[in-house]
C-alpha cells in the first residue's frame, strides 16, 4: 500500500461498485473496472484506494453482478486462481475406460477450467 492511502470499508466498495454498475452494462476487465471504482473513491475521500484483487473478492457477495473468466492455456492449480478455494474437479472416461481429468469448477466464483486452459485470462463483470 502506497503511504498516505487508506482502505475503504466493505459497505464503502459495495456502494460504490452498484454506483458504477449502474453506469455500465459490461465491463471487459478488472483493470478498468478498478479503474472507475478507485475514480469514484476519490471523489468521496482522495485518501481511498482499492486493489484489483480486494474488488474482485468482495464483488462475489453482490448479487445483481456476474463475474465471467476467461481463461489461457497454463498449468494445473489445486485452488482457484481467482477466490483462493479449492477446486472440484470434474471427471471423464476415455474409450478406453480411464479417468480423465476433464474440467476444475469453484462453487464460490464460478471459475470453470478445462481442456488444459487452467489459468484466468481476463475478468468480465456484468450487470444482471
Amino acid at each position: 500500500m502506497k503511504k498516505g492511502t487508506r482502505l475503504p470499508k466493505r459497505d464503502v466498495i459495495l456502494f460504490v461498485v452498484k454506483e458504477v454498475m449502474q453506469k455500465y452494462k459490461k465491463i471487459d476487465s478488472q483493470e478498468e473496472f478498478t479503474l472507475l471504482v478507485n475514480a469514484s473513491l476519490k471523489r468521496v475521500d482522495h485518501k481511498l484506494t482499492i486493489s484489483p484483487r480486494r474488488l474482485r473478492l468482495l464483488t462475489l457477495g453482490i448479487p445483481n453482478l456476474r463475474l465471467t473468466i476467461e481463461t489461457r492455456k497454463g498449468k494445473l492449480r489445486k485452488k482457484c486462481p481467482s477466490c483462493s478455494k479449492t477446486l472440484r474437479k470434474i471427471y471423464t472416461k476415455n474409450l478406453k475406460g480411464r479417468k480423465l481429468l476433464y474440467k476444475l469448477v469453484c462453487s464460490r466464483c464460478g471459475y470453470s477450467g478445462k481442456e488444459g486452459k487452467w489459468i484466468p485470462r481476463r475478468y468480465v463483470f456484468i450487470r444482471k
